[in-house]
């Protein structure tokens, strides 16, 4: 029997152990947020952290805490061949579960919960790759380093804060985006704008879409006056979106919310956005600044057309752009957007093509957090590694691919997104009743523990 078949059997006996120490992990409520002093990213962030230092000091790995942004886990012996990085925080629950968010439900061969898939169930079976290594007593002759962050949701501040103090590994891989070998990562920006009301602007809605701004968002509601219910059925008739909406009417006031499906800011063709479609029906009963935001952000575009910057190229696809927070009232509107980009597009052309579109419409841009796009040449021997670990547990051949969300390798000459989910798949990331598939979290950990002997091995090939 092989090193990797070994790898193999010690893994499928150890699922339960693996699902185990998975679901202490996700009935923390890790939700990031800003936090002060010795909790930066809240407590829970700081609870989730903790949690898997203990895991790892348990697997026999020597951990540290850097003050709650991030944890450590080194094993082996000299100085990190290779460095793996996933984060421990979630996005917030958000709307439509049908399981406990913070928990872990099996059901059908899959477990559901916030983080399943992003990142926790990841960050453990990798875990579980080293677990394996170890007590079945294969050599390395370097060491690998984990390095688990607690605020990746709010824009990876975590690993940039370690990072300015420590040195990290040359090569770098994170469970936190698809398989095969993830080289290419579009670039990020996340805009809120704001427009002040005259006046003399007839406001007759009030508009509430709060969330996270990288999230497609599940719900959206409105309250108006000036109207019938009947009046908004009508034009929920003629916006025929996809949409489901709920209405009622008290003493003059009408109250619609709108219900779509959540998605990843970045993959927004795979959900139904809720307020794309409020707005929609609004402008549709003459609201003149919801027609605005309607024409702006027509519903079921997600390439940015409407605001001139549907770019595009071989290597890393088109432009998505989502339309996912919005705040209304008789005083003015703020919104905030999530546009991802192609890799041969830069921050400044992507940027000013939306600054000066929103404007031309009345709307200052008051905050932006911005990210260049990440490309690492596939001709390395640092990526030959990783395609032998992959090819030899899936028996599939190996490729590069470009993903539209944003890791921790983005920043990093030589790091990539390795796995978790195959290519394309939806996991309801970011959505309700988020999941993972059990034979996926074991490929998981059987890959990576490939990975690792290929890049920290004594001699030849495994």
């Amino acid at each position: 029997m092989n090193c990797s078949e070994k790898i193999n059997n010690y893994i499928d006996e150890h699922t339960d152990d693996m699902l185990r120490d998975l679901k202490g992990l996700m009935q923390i409520n890790s939700a990031a947020q800003l936090g002060a002093d010795s909790l930066p990213f809240g407590k829970g962030s700081a609870q989730a952290l903790e949690y898997i230092r203990r895991l790892a000091e348990n697997i026999g790995m020597q951990t540290e805490n850097f003050e709650n942004y991030v944890v450590t886990a080194d094993f082996g012996s000299g100085a990190p061949a290779l460095g793996i990085l996933a984060h421990v925080d979630v996005v917030p629950q958000g709307e439509g579960w049908t399981k406990p968010c913070f928990d872990l439900t099996l059901e059908n061969g899959r477990v559901y919960g916030r983080g399943a898939i992003d990142d926790k169930g990841p960050a453990v079976a990798s875990l579980y790759a080293v677990k394996a290594i170890k007590e079945l007593g294969i050599p390395l002759k370097s060491s690998v380093r984990y390095i688990f962050g607690g605020g990746e949701e709010l824009g990876c501040e975590d690993i940039e804060y370690y990072s300015s103090k420590n040195k990290l590994p040359e090569c770098v891989i994170t469970p936190d985006g698809e398989f095969p070998i993830v080289n290419a990562e579009k670039g990020m920006a996340h805009i809120t704008a704001k427009k002040q009301f005259t006046g003399d602007t007839a406001i007759i809605a009030k508009i509430t879409c709060k969330g996270a701004v990288n999230a497609v968002p599940a719900k959206a509601q409105a309250t108006l006056c000036g109207c019938s219910a009947g009046d908004v059925y009508k034009a929920i008739e003629a916006a025929k979106t996809s949409a489901e909406f709920t209405v009622t009417e008290s003493g003059g006031v009408v109250e619609i919310i709108s219900h779509g499906k959540s998605a990843h800011g970045s993959r927004p063709q795979l959900g139904v956005n809720a307020l794309t479609a409020l707005v929609k029906v609004l402008g549709i009963l003459g609201i003149k600044e919801c027609a605005v935001l309607s024409n702006l952000f027509p519903f079921e575009e997600t390439d940015g057309a409407s605001l001139g910057i549907n770019f595009s190229d071989e290597v890393s696809g088109s432009t998505t752009l989502a339309f996912t927070v919005c705040e209304m009232n008789e005083d003015g509107c703020e919104i905030s957007l999530d546009c991802r980009f192609p890799v041969s597009r830069t921050v400044n052309e992507v940027v000013g093509g939306i600054e000066k579109v929103l404007s031309a419409s009345g709307y200052e841009i008051t905050h932006k957090q911005t990210m260049e796009a990440h490309h690492v040449d596939e001709n390395t021997p640092f990526i030959d590694a990783l395609k032998r670990a992959y090819e030899r547990v899936t028996g599939e051949k190996a490729r590069c691919v470009c993903e539209t969300g944003v890791t921790y390798a983005h920043t990093m000459p030589q790091g990539v997104a390795f796995g978790a989910m195959e290519q394309g798949e939806d996991c309801n990331m970011h959505s309700a009743d988020e999941y993972i598939e059990i034979k996926q979290l074991k490929k998981v950990a059987e890959i990576y523990a490939n990975a690792i002997i290929e890049i920290c091995k004594t001699e030849g090939n495994i």
